[in-house]
């Protein structure tokens, strides 16, 4: 039987991130697994279906984190030197809700995340 391995999802989560490390956002990783491992719907994992746990667990801390860090606010120098307040992309959190919608949508049938069916649906709006 296989298992979520989380120094894997922190690697993934790293890589996803565009980080050196995941040491600093060990509680965003851990939250992102415990989501993915509530989920199943089955007792034993193939390591095919660990793999894409972990991807989906990588995914969803990476969406936190872009979450996070499109509500800080960052010092920004306009052309004439005037200092204001801005917050990051918010294509960035477009971006990882994304990927986390792909990584949830390969675990179809060994997991139940609520609202992600909802969440799948687009509207004309959104095309």
């Amino acid at each position: 039987m296989a298992s979520i391995n989380v120094e894997h999802v922190a690697d993934l989560f790293a890589r996803i991130c565009g980080l050196s490390g995941a040491s600093a956002h060990t509680d965003l990783v851990s939250r992102a697994v415990i989501k993915i491992q509530k989920a199943l719907t089955v007792d034993e994992l193939t390591s095919a279906q660990a793999v894409s746990c972990e991807y989906a667990a990588a995914c969803e801390a990476a969406y936190e984190y872009a979450l996070e860090q499109a509500s800080c606010e960052d010092l920004v120098m306009s052309e004439n030197g005037m200092i204001r307040k801005g917050a990051a992309d918010p294509k960035s959190v477009k971006s990882a809700d994304e990927l986390r919608r792909h990584a949830f949508a390969e675990l179809s049938g060994i997991a139940k995340l609520s609202g992600f069916v909802f969440e799948a649906v687009g509207t004309e709006d959104e095309e």
